[in-house]
């Protein structure tokens, strides 16, 4: 019989032979003196091995054991006090911003209305001195003048 190899012997030693096939290898172990020191080696790897792994187990610093919280956490809730006072002025803010701008039974006492209304792009590089202002006066009886303001 020819001699093993580590990756024989190691299936030797985990028995992952038939009992035939360990009876011949066991016979030629104890003839065959190359193969006995690898079967040493390998048995001192194996050794050294569980040794490290076991090493490592009680050299190991201790992990705490997790507990779950007694008392969760709630998130901040926002009071029910403070909606409806939000709700108020959301509400006085929106009738503002939204009633119409004009109101003829809102004139002022003189009885005419100004607009001011922009009719062109404005050039950002001119002076304003150099746009034209035109103002538009609507008079209560409906009728409208204009001047061009120099």
């Amino acid at each position: 019989m020819s001699c093993f190899n580590e990756e024989q012997i190691q299936q030797y030693l985990d028995h992952e032979y038939s009992k035939q096939e360990s009876e011949s290898i066991r016979q030629h172990l104890e003839v065959c003196r190359s193969c006995q020191d690898a079967l040493i080696q390998q048995r001192q790897r194996i050794l050294e091995v569980n040794q490290s792994l076991d090493m490592l187990v009680t050299q190991q610093p201790g992990i705490p054991q997790f507990r779950s919280p007694e008392k969760t956490i709630s998130h901040r809730k926002t009071p029910v006090k403070y909606f409806i006072p939000l709700a108020i002025a959301a509400g006085i803010l929106l009738m503002l911003l939204l009633r119409p701008l004009s109101d003829s039974s809102k004139l002022p006492v003189n009885g005419q209305n100004l607009q001011f209304v922009v009719s062109e792009e404005l050039d950002a590089n001119k002076p304003v001195t150099e746009h034209p202002v035109i103002m538009t006066v609507v008079a209560p009886d409906g009728t409208v003048s204009q001047t061009t303001l120099d």
